[in-house]
């Protein structure tokens, strides 16, 4: 995902406000250069990584605060930018 992009994502989370959706905090951005193998050469490569932080809930996970004990539990899926 190109800086842009990201970005407009970020912008779109700070913007969500609701009772069922943790509210985004922030996030911290990392870029090393690192050498590594491409096509038997060494190359220089830009590693971007990124962590989104989100308000903490106690007591359990936001599944039970959602579905309650009657319904399926719910699939968590995780994305990673």
């Amino acid at each position: 995902m190109d800086e842009m992009e990201f970005h407009r994502e970020v912008e779109c989370l700070m913007r969500v406000k609701h009772k069922n959706v943790v509210r985004f905090l922030g996030y911290c951005a990392n870029r090393q250069g690192t050498m590594e193998r491409y096509h038997k050469k060494l190359v220089m490569a830009d590693v971007h990584q990124r962590l989104l932080c989100f308000e903490y809930v106690p007591q359990g996970s936001l599944d039970k605060y959602i579905i309650g004990t009657t319904m399926q539990p719910l699939t968590v899926l995780s994305i990673y930018f």
